[in-house]
């Protein structure tokens, strides 16, 4: 039964790492991406020196995209390790 589980929970792993690499591969989300980070820095490069709390706020949306690409990165990653840790 154990052995039924870990199957059911690589295939889940296996399945949710295919959906992240396609999601990263794909060129509509990557043009997206850019874009909205491209705006970001644009209105923190147009923001007035006496506005840092706007600008704060601009990199926290900023360093906020970067944390959720990174989540799609850590499901891959973290079935490249499950499969290292099976093959030991």
């Amino acid at each position: 039964m154990s052995e039924n589980i870990e199957n059911q929970e690589m295939y889940e792993l296996e399945s949710k790492a295919a959906a992240a690499s396609q999601m990263l591969n794909s060129q509509i989300f990557n043009d997206a991406f850019q874009s909205m980070n491209q705006g970001i820095v644009d209105q923190m490069l147009q923001t007035p020196p006496e506005a840092p709390e706007e600008r704060e706020r601009l990199f926290a949306m900023y360093k906020a995209g970067q944390v959720f690409v990174q989540q799609f990165v850590s499901v891959i990653n973290n079935l490249e390790l499950r499969k290292q840790q099976e093959s030991e």
